[in-house]
């Protein structure tokens, strides 16, 4: 039985000539795959080197015949000549962000040649708990599609920046957050979590990863925050949420590819939580912010 290639959606950008090239990358392929059920990716042979991010879902990487379970929030990375299958969870589906790219032959970049040896000679396949990269990949899409006279400087910015969290992810393999001043213990804990839910909003699956991030109970962190911010921490992240859901619609994301970043199980789930809180419909919303933009 041939396997289901089938998607919900498929954001995928190649290069395939001499306008691929961005600063010290050379920039073959990029995009956004969120898989059906039982989707496969056919056994390959990596021409580049390539991250993944899964954002949600789980599934199967292989890896040369050796097998590795993926979950969200891993990052993974294959090294060029490797042979690579995908197999995604007929129960959670895999979505993923990827990047295929190569270092030009010239770079002379102290820092650049760091990370180009980092990729050749890699140990570790993966990490978990990775914070940021989806924020990185849709800023990299985004700019792809805008295509205007400074994209292909941000286009580099954004494979640096992808490129460098990649590497301090697999060399520290723990989040941390800028010091605070505050001496207090609970003050310092709340400050985290206001940080984290702040800056890692679209990464978060619900709040139970907070226990896992800051190595506290739920019941813990919860009774801390209250104590400190005056509101249960359930509101402060639906606030938050809903912030960044809104922000999202006023571009040209679409109102299902918000609900999959967000983490919702569908996009009926996503619009009725959306009305609840802001009042209106996602597409009702999405109207108004185009009709009442400043032109």
């Amino acid at each position: 039985m041939l396997p289901n290639r089938r998607f919900k959606f498929h954001f995928d950008y190649w290069f395939k000539d001499v306008s691929n090239r961005f600063g010290s990358y050379i920039l073959y392929q990029t995009g956004d795959l969120c898989c059906e059920p039982g989707y496969q990716v056919w056994n390959h042979t990596q021409k580049v080197y390539e991250i993944s991010f899964i954002v949600s879902g789980k599934g199967v990487f292989l890896v040369n015949n050796d097998r590795y379970e993926v979950s969200s929030g891993m990052l993974f990375i294959n090294k060029i000549g490797e042979k690579h299958e995908i197999q995604s969870s007929s129960l959670d589906p895999l979505r993923f962000f990827y990047l295929g790219f190569d270092f030009a032959n010239d770079i002379k970049n102290f820092q650049i040649l760091r990370l180009k040896n980092f990729f050749d000679n890699i140990q570790n396949r993966y990490v978990c708990h990775v914070s940021g990269m989806t924020e990185l990949f849709t800023k990299l899409l985004i700019e792809i599609k805008m295509g205007d006279s400074f994209s292909g400087k941000m286009i580099e910015d954004y494979i640096d920046q992808i490129l460098i969290n990649t590497y301090r992810s697999f060399s520290q393999q723990k989040y941390h957050v800028y010091a605070s001043e505050e001496k207090d213990v609970n003050n310092k804990l709340v400050y985290d979590i206001v940080h984290y839910i702040d800056t890692e909003i679209h990464n978060i699956n619900g709040l139970t990863n907070l226990c896992e991030i800051l190595g506290y109970s739920y019941s813990h962190i919860s009774h801390k925050f209250k104590d400190v911010m005056g509101e249960s921490l359930k509101s402060y992240y639906d606030k938050k949420r809903f912030e960044k859901a809104k922000e999202m619609i006023s571009t040209d994301t679409s109102i299902t590819e918000v609900s999959e970043v967000l983490g919702y199980k569908s996009i009926h789930a996503f619009s009725r939580a959306f009305r609840n809180f802001v009042g209106m419909a996602p597409t009702d919303y999405k109207k108004w912010v185009n009709e009442n933009k400043v032109l």
